[in-house]
C-alpha cells in the first residue's frame, strides 16, 4: 500500500517540478487530477482518487490555465510516465494528437518506432507502450482566462489493460 501511494506522490512531484518554470514564464497554472477507472455495466466511470493499488487504472487529467492578461503562446503540455510501477495505456491520451518519448528528449507521434538489428538486417519495430516515459501535446495558444485539459490513462503493475472511455 505504501509503495503505491509513494508512486502516486512521486508522479505528482515529477509533474509539478516539470512545470515550475513553464508556469512562471507564461502565467500558466497547472492542475493535476487523478481518477480511478471503475468498470460498470455500461462501460467505465471515473472516481476521484489519491490512492491506487496494483490492478488499478488511473486517468490523469492535467489542466493548463492562463491566468495572465495576454495569450500564452506555444504551450507544451507534458505528462511523465514514471518508471517502476506505472505504464501508459495505449490509445488513452486526449487530445489524440499526442507525442511520446522514451527519454524525455526525443518526441514523435505514436506509435513510437525504433530501428534494430536482427539476423544481420536493420528493421523497424514498434516500441512497446510500457517503455513510454513521457507524453507531450502541442497546445499552441491559450487565451487569457482560458484553460485546456489533456488526459491519459496509466496502469499500475498487475493491472489489466482498460482503455475504453466512458
Amino acid at each position: 500500500m505504501n509503495r503505491i501511494i509513494a508512486i502516486l506522490t512521486i508522479f505528482v512531484l515529477q509533474l509539478s517540478c516539470m512545470h515550475v518554470a513553464f508556469a512562471a514564464d507564461n502565467n500558466v497554472t497547472v492542475a493535476l487530477h487523478a481518477f480511478k477507472v471503475v468498470a460498470t455495466n455500461n462501460g467505465t466511470r471515473l472516481v476521484a482518487t489519491t490512492e491506487a493499488m496494483p490492478g488499478d487504472t488511473i486517468e490523469y487529467q492535467v489542466t493548463y490555465s492562463n491566468t495572465g492578461t495576454r495569450p500564452a503562446r506555444d504551450v507544451l503540455a507534458m505528462l511523465p510516465v514514471p518508471q517502476g510501477g506505472i505504464s501508459y495505456v495505449a490509445d488513452s491520451a486526449l487530445p489524440v494528437a499526442v507525442q511520446a518519448s522514451v527519454d524525455g528528449t526525443t518526441f514523435a507521434p505514436m506509435p513510437l518506432t525504433r530501428v534494430v538489428k536482427r539476423d544481420g538486417k536493420q528493421i523497424t519495430e514498434i516500441v512497446p507502450v510500457s517503455e513510454y516515459r513521457f507524453l507531450r501535446w502541442k497546445l499552441g495558444e491559450i487565451p487569457p482566462g482560458a484553460s485546456t485539459t489533456v488526459s491519459s490513462r496509466m496502469r499500475l503493475d498487475g493491472a489489466p489493460v482498460n482503455n475504453v472511455r466512458s
